[in-house]
């Protein structure tokens, strides 16, 4: 709950109790408007409520939804690891004057704290200065009665001639502060006095105006705040006046108003965080003080009543029902349109069949506006990053738009896996592709079961595996194929057929012996996918506009993500193609930079960002990695050589500010710049060097491209530096 909505509800809250105050104010026991006034400080200070189906919010919220929200079945079992690839955009950002306006309201709030505070606390400060100027009270009635009232906090009793009325200050070592001219004889005034000043001292009022005084100085832009800060002080003081005729009887509330009148005290200024005889309301003390009687049976009963129909009614927040709870806020639509889209989430959608869905569907959505609405929600951000865990989200990714979509009957789903092991990942990427056969009998639950288990099963295929096994190509491919037939055992049907289309990259040994990096990159060599083809170059190549490189990276690699979502196998051959720097299709310098470096960096970009989104974790910063050509050279038939591989980590502090130029900048200077360091070292200098030379040389490098908006990180366990000469061995012999 944010502030304005916390002051909204407590002066809906204020303006019950000052109309309660108004009927009952001498018909029920003070201390009943006490509790009401503390309920309205908690709804002021605490950012939470109790929800209550009781609550006039929750009413409120009923009357204006219950029309339109369809109820949510909550029975959805989404995948919590691993990613997919599905369509998405980036949150723009807000308007420039919204911003502005933003910021202007806090400044001005804060301000506006600080002068309140700093009004009460010098007013505190300079009257408490002059009240130590008061001298102690040397009265032999005045120490009899203390010594009868003890409390576990010492109370002093002091004489100022800089007041005109008895207070009270100081909570942990109160002072009860009488005026210099008080009529030290009148000892029926002095008891009335000091019982008064006793009754606040006990019921700890210094404190509760404090945290009025706080409430005031946060909220000092309502008015109703101002308004309850003076009642509240008024009921302190009629509760208290209440207090001493309880104690002392009814027979001496004719007295006890006299005294008040007697005090004659004259407002001398505001005394914060102090109770004290003021004037103020004087007429309003005396006719309460006279219109006290016993209480009786009924004005208690109505008091609690009262109280609790008040904090169930207004000091809690709205129920949350099944479908509220449901309800995703920050989304780019508005309730309108939002509720569009649910009013497509059917009562028993799950039992319709796919082609009765379709049909109830189209019936609805049949007109321009809600076409546009479908084709626009799958790139809202909040949406999709809640459609693991939100069943409206859910609803509306997994459901309605790939059974609503152009190529309903055949859907592809792509997604991958990933396990880290010292700085290298294994990874499995795949492709669940669901054809309807029978969309008649197929219902709408049994396709959603089949993505779901098929996607489950594969969650877990990496897991438990050792690092020889995730290095195993051979063998993660036989218990992914496997894993796969037992899939299309228990999967395909006469009504919908399923297949899965996988590529694993194992782990690298980074401990092998030069022969086992050349069978690594020997095994690396062959092609998961076919060459990509001229209409798949044609479509990529339409992101390359003229000022794309201006563009930010945010901007770009949401554009990017979009086309792969529309066929993700192109996407896949042209990332094998540039895998291998092995093209069918001719490409000039700029293309193929474009391929190699900005599309690539992009994709890897967003791998990480959909796999922070499934995973619900922290986004993971994208790495690039690369084997330079081994360094070699022969003497008298004995030789020596060098090779190297490494692997960088890149952080963008914001993609919203990093322009893809500026990216693509300081990652191909980084890539060459290493690729230079390698060609132009010496062999014998590079024969010379151990592998924390070489880690420092990359780290050298990766700081001289490193600039506020991108930082390039060099681990050590990720390169791999090794060497041979065999021409010592010759020598020595």
């Amino acid at each position: 709950m944010n502030l304005l909505q916390m002051s909204f509800s407590g002066a809906a809250l204020i303006t019950v109790v000052v109309i309660i105050r108004a009927v009952a104010i001498n018909k029920l026991p003070k201390k009943t408007f006490l509790v009401l006034w503390g309920l309205v400080l908690l709804r002021l200070l605490i950012p939470f409520s109790i929800p209550s189906m009781f609550s006039v919010y929750t009413l409120v919220t009923h009357s204006i939804s219950s029309a339109t929200l369809p109820e949510v079945e909550t029975d959805y079992n989404i995948p919590a690891r691993g990613g997919l690839f599905v369509s998405t955009r980036g949150m723009e950002q807000p308007p420039a004057d919204i911003s502005v306006s933003v910021s202007i309201w806090f400044i001005v709030w804060c301000a506006g704290i600080l002068l309140a505070a700093l009004f009460f606390i010098i007013s505190y400060l300079r009257c408490l200065i002059e009240f130590r100027t008061a001298l102690p009270v040397h009265n032999h009635y005045v120490e009899k009665w203390l010594e009868e009232h003890r409390l576990k906090r010492r109370i002093l009793v002091g004489q100022s001639d800089r007041i005109s009325a008895p207070l009270t200050y100081g909570i942990f070592h109160p002072v009860i502060l009488m005026p210099k001219k008080m009529d030290w004889k009148n000892v029926k005034q002095m008891q009335y006095v000091l019982l008064h000043e006793y009754i606040h001292i006990c019921r700890y009022d210094t404190a509760k105006k404090l945290i009025a005084t706080l409430a005031l100085c946060i909220h000092w832009f309502n008015p109703f705040v101002w308004v309850m800060y003076i009642l509240f002080n008024r009921d302190i003081e009629l509760a208290c006046d209440e207090g001493v005729i309880r104690q002392l009887g009814e027979k001496s509330k004719s007295a006890y108003s006299l005294m008040l009148i007697n005090m004659e005290a004259t407002k001398s200024g505001l005394l914060p965080f102090c109770n004290n005889f003021s004037k103020n309301s004087i007429e309003e003390r005396i006719t309460a003080v006279m219109k006290i009687k016993k209480t009786s049976l009924l004005a208690v009963c109505v008091a609690a009543i009262l109280i609790v129909g008040v904090t169930t009614t207004f000091a809690t927040s709205a129920a949350g029902s099944s479908r509220e709870k449901n309800i995703i806020s920050d989304t780019n639509f508005s309730d309108e349109e939002f509720e569009k889209l649910l009013a497509l989430q059917f009562d028993g959608y799950k039992e319709m069949s796919v082609s009765e869905f379709r049909n109830k569907v189209w019936e609805i959505i049949d007109t321009e506006e809600y076409l546009n609405l479908l084709q626009d929600f799958s790139k809202d951000t909040a949406l999709y990053e809640q459609k693991d865990n939100n069943e409206i989200a859910s609803f509306l990714f997994y459901t309605l738009e790939p059974l609503t979509a152009e190529r309903w009957q055949t859907r592809d789903f792509g997604g991958y896996l990933e396990i880290e092991y010292q700085g290298d990942n294994a990874v499995l990427e795949y492709v669940i592709t669901l054809t309807i056969q029978n969309a008649d009998a197929l219902t709408v639950g049994e396709y959603n079961t089949a993505y779901l288990g098929i996607a489950s099963g594969l969650q877990d295929i990496l897991q438990g595996k050792t690092q020889e096994q995730l290095r195993n190509k051979t063998f993660m491919e036989e218990v992914i194929h496997a894993e796969i037939e037992e899939f299309n055992g228990q999967w395909n049907t006469d009504k919908l057929q399923i297949s899965v289309e996988y590529f694993y990259m194992p782990l690298m040994d980074f401990d092998t012996e030069k022969g086992g990096q050349e069978n690594i990159q020997e095994e690396q060599e062959k092609r998961s996918y076919p060459y990509g083809t001229e209409e798949d170059y044609r479509s990529l190549l339409n992101l390359k506009t003229t000022d794309y490189q201006s563009r930010t990276v945010a901007d770009f690699n949401m554009d990017l993500l979009d086309w792969a979502n529309e066929n993700y196998g192109r996407m896949e051959r042209i990332n094998c193609d540039a895998a291998y720097n092995d093209f069918s299709v001719d490409l000039n310098k700029d293309e193929l930079s474009f391929v190699t470096l900005s599309t690539w960096l992009s994709g890897t970009e967003n791998a990480k960002y959909v796999q922070s989104n499934y995973m619900g974790q922290k986004e993971e910063d994208p790495c690039y990695n690369q084997y330079l050509a081994s360094k070699t050279v022969k003497e008298h038939g004995y030789g020596a050589w060098c090779d190297l591989f490494y692997q960088f980590s890149y952080h963008i502090a914001d993609k919203k500010t990093l322009t893809v130029g500026e990216r693509d900048y300081c990652i191909s200077n980084m890539i060459n710049g290493i690729q230079d360091f390698w060609n132009e070292t010496d062999m014998e200098e590079m024969l010379s060097m151990t592998k924390e030379d070489i880690v420092s040389k990359l780290k050298e490098i990766a700081a001289g491209y490193s600039n506020n908006n991108i930082t390039i990180t060099i681990h050590k366990d990720s390169v791999s530096f090794e060497k041979m000469d065999e021409r010592n061995d010759e020598r020595n012999n």
